[in-house]
């Protein structure tokens, strides 16, 4: 636990994305919530978009927090 601690900044790329992440996410949830009530084709499509989007942002702090503990 001590070696986790030590050397680590409170503010990294991994968390920086992980934050943008996390925040994408729940963007995604409340327009995934207006898409379905409203039924509108167009939204759906744009929703897909957005969703592959958020999908490759949250790869990036799950691969990063994967590298980071491969290289220690």
């Amino acid at each position: 636990m001590s070696r986790l601690a030590v050397g680590q900044s409170a503010i990294n790329f991994h968390s920086v994305t992980g934050i943008a992440a996390i925040l994408l996410m729940l963007i995604h949830a409340v327009w995934a919530t207006v898409v379905l009530i409203r039924n509108n084709k167009d939204m759906m499509a744009g929703f897909h978009k957005f969703s592959l989007f958020v999908w490759l942002i949250w790869l990036i702090p799950y691969f990063s927090g994967m590298l980071a503990h491969m290289i220690r």
